[in-house]
C-alpha cells in the first residue's frame, strides 16, 4: 500500500529500483532518477531513456510545461493503444531484457 500524494508511487518506486533493474514509465523525472541509480528505463512506446537523451528529454518536458501556462488551449491526450504500439513495445523491451543481460554477463 503506498500512501497518498502526488509523487508517492514514484517515490516508493525509485526507493525500490536498483543497479540492473527495468523501469517502464511514461515520466522522464522517473526515468531520470532509474537511471541515476543504475537502473535501465523504457517509455511504453518502446524508447529507451539513456544518460545521454534524458537531459534533452527533461528539457523539452520543461518547455512544453512552460507553453501549456502560457496557453488558454488544452491539449488533448495520447491515442488509444493500438496492437501494433503494444508489438513495437514489446519488441523494444525484448532487446533492452537481452542488452542488460549481456552485461550482466561482461561484468
Amino acid at each position: 500500500m503506498i500512501g497518498a500524494g502526488a509523487d508517492a508511487v514514484d517515490i516508493a518506486l525509485i526507493n525500490l529500483c536498483q543497479r540492473g533493474d527495468i523501469v517502464v514509465t511514461q515520466d522522464y523525472g522517473v526515468a531520470a532518477l532509474a537511471l541515476g541509480k543504475g537502473a535501465k528505463a523504457i517509455h511504453q512506446s518502446g524508447r529507451w531513456y539513456t544518460d545521454e537523451n534524458i537531459d534533452g528529454l527533461l528539457m523539452e518536458r520543461h518547455m512544453a510545461k512552460v507553453a501549456r501556462r502560457r496557453s488558454k488551449n488544452h491539449l488533448k491526450g495520447p491515442a488509444k493503444r493500438t496492437d501494433e504500439d503494444d508489438r513495437r513495445f514489446e519488441e523494444s523491451f525484448r532487446r533492452l531484457i537481452d542488452c542488460s543481460l549481456g552485461q550482466e554477463g561482461e561484468r
